[in-house]
């Protein structure tokens, strides 16, 4: 990545914030940045955020809570707004209900463009499944496209990014946008040159990972039944992809999925008794496979369940990073 022109601090509120992957492809990408606040509704995620981040004088950085509750003119002034807005309404892996999700996550993005119509920051940074830019969800995508318009930011720039361009062997595309008060310069271009390092999965695994772990030889007779795979004999640590029906040969994982979805299996080569290995991941796994290099995040103690969501949920920092560096670049 280049090194970014001297500027000044940045204002930044994280909304959806997660584990704060704004704030971790920020740093990464080298912006002189102060987060002022965040939103998330989720304790566990409001837990792992606090335990991680400070604001520039190393206080603790205030949760504004949910979203849908925030009234703008209490929030202080900030020069960008970030947010990854609930994907499930548009995700394939979802029930795919858009703006009529059971539970209202559809329509928070009327919400980020409420409290952007009164903060009027200066950047806009969100994330969203691809699915979002498609034919299904035309209106929807076009109402925020329109709605940043309308408030002087001109045409909304996006692009999808797929994690196993960008040197982590993770099969994950996601819809990056991007917008500027008073529009963005001509020639703007939101997609970064592709990596390719040579990693496979195999570079991200565990060298002794947990016993909980691991399957039974009845729970792996059981996935070769059910599944119809005749043999989880690797000769390297491979994703067993379960919704194609097939151990992976590439080197790359499916997308990292919450737990509920059970779907993220990993085949170690056998050992010398022959005795077929297939284990879940671990969080270690999952967040190397988020950008995280070991040590990166403090776990603050959570369990498997809780930390394998926000992985599930979170921002590949890794792409977060190239993504803001590549865009600030040309902005600074």
């Amino acid at each position: 990545m280049k090194k970014l022109k001297k500027h000044d601090v940045i204002k930044v509120f994280e909304g959806f914030a997660g584990y704060g992957g704004a704030t971790y492809g920020l740093k990464r990408a080298g912006v002189n940045f102060d987060v002022v606040g965040y939103s998330e509704f989720d304790k566990f995620a409001s837990a792992l955020y606090d335990a991680n981040h400070t604001d520039l004088n190393g206080q603790p950085i205030k949760n504004w809570g949910d979203i849908t509750k925030i009234n703008p003119a209490d929030l202080p002034d900030f020069d960008m707004f970030t947010g990854g807005f609930p994907c499930q309404p548009f995700s394939t892996v979802g029930m795919q209900q858009g703006e009529k999700d059971r539970y209202g996550r559809g329509t928070l993005l009327y919400d980020i463009i409420r409290i952007c119509a009164e903060k009027k920051p200066r950047y806009i940074f969100l994330e969203n499944v691809k699915g979002l830019s498609t034919k299904r969800y035309e209106k929807t995508f076009n109402t925020l496209k329109d709605a940043l318009k309308d408030l002087g930011y001109g045409d909304l720039c996006y692009t999808i990014l797929n994690t196993k361009d960008y040197g982590i062997p993770q099969n994950r595309e996601r819809l990056w946008m991007f917008a500027r008060m008073g529009g963005l310069p001509k020639g703007f271009n939101m997609t970064p040159p592709k990596i390719d390092n040579g990693l496979r999965l195999k570079d991200f695994v565990d060298k002794k990972p947990e016993s909980f772990l691991y399957l039974s030889q009845a729970q792996i007779k059981r996935i070769k039944d059910f599944y119809g795979i005749k043999s989880f004999v690797v000769d390297e640590a491979s994703c067993f992809d379960l919704y194609n029906r097939n151990i992976r040969k590439d080197g790359i994982s499916i997308t990292i999925l919450a737990p509920e979805h059970n779907k993220l299996r990993l085949v170690e080569p056998t050992g010398p008794d022959g005795v077929e290995i297939v284990r879940k991941y671990s969080v270690a796994e999952q967040f190397r496979l988020m950008g995280f290099k070991d040590g990166e995040i403090d776990f603050a103690g959570q369990s498997y369940t809780q930390l394998s969501k926000r992985a599930a949920n979170g921002w590949d920092i890794n792409v977060v990073g190239i993504l803001l560096n590549y865009i600030m670049e040309q902005l600074l």
